[in-house]
């Protein structure tokens, strides 16, 4: 028995020189584990607006993975997220391994889309241009191989290490996804011809009225060899369009009061590559209605949720008038230059109609599967335009290009439709700003 309490008094003793409580090697602020694997982040580009497409043509966000070891890493079965609380928000599925395996010194993009059903590099989130942080997880989902905490990014603009694997971080104007961050591009292959900022004029176009339809056309390679239109009430007259430096224009037309005529422009190279342009139209006689782009939210972390509970940027489009105002078929777009990048849909005119008065919030979460006020655009916290435009996709109802914009706080005209923009700590959409 005195054995046993001196083996107690030592015990105690130690406890207190040591200064250990029983339960610290319990304790829940014990650092995550730390990986072998030989994989880091390399690259990453919050804010893609026409960076770099996927397989699909979309400018989603996008991370690069970079292998510094000399085996093959297959990463599927690992966890990705932006969320240091929820390491194993995404795991890449195990069901195509030609996709997921990166090579010795190789480099592997997955799409921060937040659209997993488009394919095994494409994960369930999206990283956010005010910053956050990319963590890369083991598949006991708490082993940490990777992570980065970055702040607001710039749109277009790529953040990586240099050189690949390296501590050193730096902007990258130029982005190279899948390649080294230290070495040149690979040289481009040729490129099709690039039409944008197509105008229609004058914007309300009466009986007998000639009308000018232009466009800017550009070929990086510098052999365009033509641009036309083709146009009509069934598309059935083609005209080559005239060159003034880069914008090309036609003149057609008249036409009789009520018809509606479609176009569309087609630019060819001398390497017979060819982009042709939606198909837009216009309506003789028609008169767009007055409407507000009144308010939006371009960095929301915590302030408003949609209905599936998703903190998303939104637009809030005010209608004056005494009368209600269906936006089925008009265009939403966050670049002036493309005014068509996305049409609302007309199938639902009870969830698309503003009433009189009334308001319409529409989610710029490029998420449109979520329901018909969910629209294919982003907006960018770094600042670019929004344009509301008339089903003829050319006629601007209203537009604006903002700045940096800080997270949580909201811009809008007050009073409302008023030409007096201001910002709100409390935010409004669906409602009088105040």
């Amino acid at each position: 028995m005195r054995k046993r309490n001196l083996w107690l008094f030592f015990v105690a003793f130690g406890l207190i020189i040591t200064g250990c409580k029983i339960n610290d090697t319990v304790s829940g602020t014990q650092e995550k584990p730390k990986s072998d694997i030989k994989l880091v982040i390399n690259e990453f580009l919050a804010s893609n607006d026409a960076c770099c497409a996927d397989e699909y043509g979309e400018f989603d966000d996008w991370m690069e993975l970079y292998n510094y070891g000399t085996d093959t890493i297959d990463i599927a079965g690992l966890y990705f997220s932006d969320d240091p609380a929820e390491v194993n928000k995404w795991q890449i599925p195990a069901t195509d391994h030609a996709k997921t395996k990166i090579p010795p010194k190789g480099f592997l993009v997955l799409w921060a889309d937040g659209q997993p059903e488009q394919g095994v590099l494409h994960l369930n989130f999206k990283l956010s241009s005010g910053g956050e942080s990319i963590i890369v997880a083991e598949s006991d989902g708490q082993t940490i191989i990777d992570e980065y905490t970055y702040g607001p990014q710039t749109t277009d603009v790529s953040m990586g290490r240099v050189p690949d694997g390296g501590n050193e971080w730096q902007t990258f104007e130029k982005p190279t996804p899948g390649s080294s961050n230290t070495g040149q591009p690979p040289a481009p292959n040729p490129v099709p011809p690039v039409i944008e900022n197509i105008r229609i004029s004058p914007d309300t176009i009466q009986a007998g009225d000639m009308v000018t339809i232009s466009a800017t056309v550009t070929d990086k390679d510098g052999d365009l060899s033509s641009v036309t239109l083709t146009y009509g009430d069934s598309l059935q007259s083609t005209v080559d369009m005239s060159a003034n430096g880069d914008t090309y224009s036609v003149q057609v037309g008249p036409f009789e009061d009520g018809v509606r005529i479609y176009y569309f422009i087609t630019a060819k190279d001398a390497k017979d590559l060819t982009t042709t342009s939606d198909t837009l139209s216009f309506e003789v006689g028609y008169v767009a209605p007055v409407l507000y782009i009144n308010e939006f939210l371009a960095s929301n972390d915590a302030c408003c949720a949609d209905e599936y509970g998703e903190f998303d940027d939104w637009i809030e489009i005010y209608n004056p008038g005494d009368t209600p105002v269906d936006i089925g078929g008009m265009y939403i777009s966050d670049d002036k230059t493309d005014l068509t990048a996305w049409q609302i849909p007309t199938s639902a005119p009870d969830s698309t109609t503003i009433p009189a008065h009334g308001f319409l919030v529409l989610w710029a979460d490029k998420q449109p599967e979520q329901g018909i006020l969910h629209v294919n655009i982003k907006l960018s916290s770094s600042g670019e335009d929004i344009c509301l435009t008339a089903p003829n996709g050319t006629t601007v109802i209203d537009s604006l290009t903002f700045g940096k914009q800080t997270t949580d706080v909201s811009m809008g005209r007050l009073p409302d439709g008023s030409d007096n923009w201001t910002t709100f700590t409390t935010p409004t959409p669906g409602a009088p700003n105040q």
